[in-house]
């Protein structure tokens, strides 16, 4: 007969197990996608690369990555890598201004969820049903659901939101937080290499 403390482990080492397999998919899919706009689009691509850079310049990466992290639905930040490597933007400034932006935003979805979520009653339930299936995470893992939102598909800013909403210490949220810096060091690296590649 299992304890509860052996379902436990079993139970965080499928969660763990399952993040890890979908952040391998991920990495693929994207891998995939880069190739696939190199080789096909590459033209179409470095003409609106261009017109971003020409635009807002390489701080606009951090910007557009802040606006990604921060509204709370489903844009993926990795797009404006894509864009900077399409525009071959300085690869320290590009990784700087990106994860600024990204940490940016999470201390917003982090500020929603602390002082702002308890106050907006009219949008607490349908907050409420997505941070839901986030607590979890937060409850049981605390400190590690953020690193685990910073570095794989699970969605960042309701994960921020909800630490928020759960009072977690602010130096602990950034210090998880900071894990996204590896996170986009790392997908910037494979999308310029994918793209490079063809």
């Amino acid at each position: 007969m299992k304890t509860e403390s052996q379902e436990l482990r079993n139970s965080t080492e499928n969660v763990i197990t399952s993040l890890v397999r979908q952040t391998l998919v991920a990495s693929v899919i994207l891998l995939l996608i880069v190739l696939i706009l190199a080789r096909f689009f590459n033209e179409r691509v470095t003409q609106v690369a261009g017109l971003f850079l020409d635009y807002t310049g390489v701080w606009g990466v951090g910007l557009s990555i802040f606006v990604a992290d921060s509204v709370h639905v489903f844009f993926p930040p990795d797009t404006f890598l894509i864009l900077a490597v399409a525009a071959n933007m300085p690869d320290f400034w590009v990784i700087f201004f990106a994860s600024f932006g990204s940490l940016l935003a999470g201390g917003c979805s982090y500020s929603q969820g602390r002082f702002l979520l308890p106050k907006l009653h009219i949008f607490t339930k349908f907050i409420r049903n997505h941070e839901e299936k986030l607590e979890v995470y937060v409850k049981r893992f605390g400190f590690w659901a953020v690193v685990l939102a910073a570095l794989t598909p699970l969605p960042y800013s309701w994960t921020s939101v909800a630490a928020g909403a759960m009072k977690m210490r602010i130096h602990l949220f950034f210090a998880a937080a900071l894990f996204r810096i590896p996170r986009f060091i790392l997908y910037y690296y494979l999308i310029k290499g994918g793209w490079i590649g063809v």
